[in-house]
Parts: C-alpha cells; structure tokens; sequence
C-alpha cells in the first residue's frame, strides 16, 4: 500500500474527486436546489480544490501555500458537508458557518506560519483536528431531523463517523509515534489518506444525491389530498387519519408534544329509545357542535368510532391539557344545556399524550378512546390521562 509513489495515488484521488465533483456539480445546475444540496455542491468543489492542491504539491514540495490552501480546502469539504445536513434538517446554518470560516482560517494560518522550514506535515495537527471535529458534528447532524428519518442518510453517518474515527487517531498516532514511524507510514501516510479519501468520496456523492433527489420530489411534488368532513366542520375518519397522522410526523421530527383527546358519548341510542329519534340526533349535533367549538383552535377535529370525536394538537404541558380537556367537556355540557335538550347526556374524555404513548397515531387514538372508556364507567372522573 504504502509502495505506491505519492504523485500516481495523489493523481487518482484527483481522478475520483473531480469526476465525482463534477457529476454532482452538473446535477446541481439542472434542478432547482435546496440549501442542503447548494452547500454539498459547495463542499465538492472545496474537495476538487483540495487534491488539485495536493497534486501541485505532490510536483513542487517547497509549495507550502498549496498546502495551506488544501489543507483549508479539506477541512471546508468536510465542514460543507456538515452544513448540508444542518440545511436539509432545517436548522440555522449561519452562526454553524462562521465556526466553520474560524476553523478554515486556523488551518491556512497553521500552514502558512511555518512557511517552507514547515516540511510536508506542517500544519496537519490542526488540519487533522479540523476535519475530525466538522466530521463528528456532520455525523451527530445526520441522526438528527429529517435526515434521521431517511434511510439513505445512514450512508453520511458512515463516511462521516469514519473520517472522525480515522483522524482522531491518525491525529494522536502523530503526536505520539510522529510521522516517520512505521505504524504511521503503514496505516495513516498519504497513500492511505488517498484511498480511503476516494471510498468515501463515492460514498457521499452517491449518498447525498440520493438525499437531494428526495428532497427536490418531494419540493416538487404536485399531488393533491381530498378531505371530506360534514357540514358541522368535524372531518370524517379518513381524512382525520390523513391530518392527523401527518401533524403527529412533524411533531415527532420537531420533538413536540402531540394530545389526542377523545369525547365519548354512550347514551344516543338510550336517548333515541326513550325521547325520539330526533333528540338524540339533535343531542348528537350539539356535542359535535361544542367539541368543534371549543377544542384549540389549532386542533383537528374529526370522528372516531361512532360513539367518540376526538381533537388532535400539539401542547407544551401537562397542566394544559388538564386545562383543556376540562373546559371542552364543561363548555360542551353547557352548550347542550342552552339549547333545552330534554335530556343532558354524560360525556366522557380521554386524553392521550405522546410524551406516554408515543408519537404514534393510531397508539395516540387507541389510547385516548381507552381512557375515554374507562371514563364513561367511572363515577368521580368525567376526565381520564392515558398513562400510555
């Protein structure tokens, strides 16, 4: 491994780089891109300017500014990559850039005060420590968000938590071993650096297309949704389903906390037997009637079974969806009772946190229909919290 010259393994990187770079760079030019994909573009380029750095050192090796300038360009791949992902995870990425433009300038400035009494290792410390850091950042990123949720992301957790591994311990086989030694030469010298470099090039390039090409369709994507409710507002069970299941995703993503709570109401069909059929449908209307009115106003609202309406919405504490789901079953009572329904039905809640349940949409409904139930069949509780 270590047999092969310096300038034919620094070539073929160069080879592998550019060709990938280029690839994805052309790519980039025939769609609309995101953030994400723009700073992966940006981190390629820094990555073809790195190795053709490189390979002018490899032919001039008083070249110590290209040194400085490539070993800056790594890190900068490295730290782009980083970026991209915060990008793609909708994070801020500004205050991330100028940590990463400090870093760059530490590496540039590490090579260039050495000057040509540097050698050729002049300045790696802190190019390794450099790329290490912005790597382990990159790879705690990509378990983040919506990178976590992508199957294909696990590609960048790879390249990157490789790279941290990798120069953290080419960094303190350095320091303690020093460069000349034979297990420095055999496992962390240039030749080395190279190939590995390439795997991991055509690791990312592949990985983050794949991510970017999801992100586009799905920027892109055109289909539409139908949604059917009745004419009091409250959504029929499908497209319940279809809001509901989605604001539970994106609360999950955004670490949120979702309440699914359930008013169940058993006495109907008693009703319609004793009063009428058109009682208990005027007693049906005013309980949907009250939970469309007084859930949040940011809730959906739609029906379970035939005996339960249930209100989904994100919450920030356990005292407000006491607070809530009190009021709604109080302001519902009362609304039944202003209208002069001959009878006034018990109503029984249950509530449903993900905090307990998870952020799981049918766990959530199943679970707040339970406690709904047990509520109904106790005698001092009108409000029952799932304890999941």
């Amino acid at each position: 491994m270590t047999s092969i010259d310096v300038f034919t393994i620094t070539t073929a990187t160069a080879l592998v780089v550019l060709v990938s770079g280029v690839l994805y760079l052309v790519e980039t030019l025939l769609r609309k891109e995101g953030g994400a994909g723009r700073l992966w573009a940006i981190a390629y380029l820094a990555g073809i300017l790195s190795v053709l750095c490189y390979l002018v050192w490899s032919i001039e090796a008083d070249a110590y500014i290209a040194v400085a300038i490539g070993n800056g360009a790594f890190v900068a791949t490295t730290g782009f990559l980083w970026l991209g992902c915060r990008a793609y995870n909708r994070r801020d990425v500004r205050g991330a850039g100028v940590v990463l433009v400090v870093g760059i300038t530490v590496v540039v400035a590490a090579v260039l005060s050495a000057g040509l009494e540097g050698g050729a290792w002049a300045g790696a410390v802190a190019m390794f420590l450099g790329n290490a850091a912005f790597a382990a950042l990159g790879a705690v990123e990509t378990r983040r968000g919506a990178l976590a949720a992508q199957w294909s992301g696990i590609g960048l957790t790879i390249v990157l938590s490789a790279e941290t591994v990798w120069f953290v311990v080419r960094t303190g086989v350095f320091l303690v071993a020093g460069p000349d030694s034979e297990l420095f030469r055999a496992w962390f010298d240039t030749p080395v650096a190279s190939l590995l470099t390439m795997a991991l090039t055509i690791t990312a390039v592949v990985t983050t297309s794949v991510l970017r090409a999801g992100e586009s369709s799905l920027r892109g994507q055109r289909e539409t949704v139908t949604l059917h409710m009745a004419l009091d507002g409250v959504l029929l069970p499908g497209s319940f389903r279809e809001l509901a299941s989605r604001l539970v995703r994106s609360a999950r993503y955004n670490d949120e906390t979702i309440c699914v709570i359930a008013l169940r109401m058993d006495d109907l069909s008693r009703i319609g037997t004793a009063f009428g059929p058109g009682e208990a449908e005027a007693v049906a209307a005013a309980w949907r009637a009250g939970a469309r009115r007084h859930a949040p106003s940011s809730a959906i609202v739609g029906e379970g079974d035939r005996r339960t309406v249930l209100a989904a919405f994100v919450t920030t504490s356990f005292a407000d969806v006491r607070r809530i789901a009190a009021a709604l079953h109080q302001r519902t009572l009362d609304d039944m009772s202003d209208i002069g329904l001959s009878v006034i039905p018990a109503v029984a809640v249950g509530v449903a946190l993900s905090d307990q349940v998870g952020h799981d949409f049918d766990a959530l409904v199943e679970a707040a229909q339970e406690a709904a139930r047990r509520s109904a069949s106790s005698t001092d509780a009108s409000v029952i919290l799932s304890e999941g």
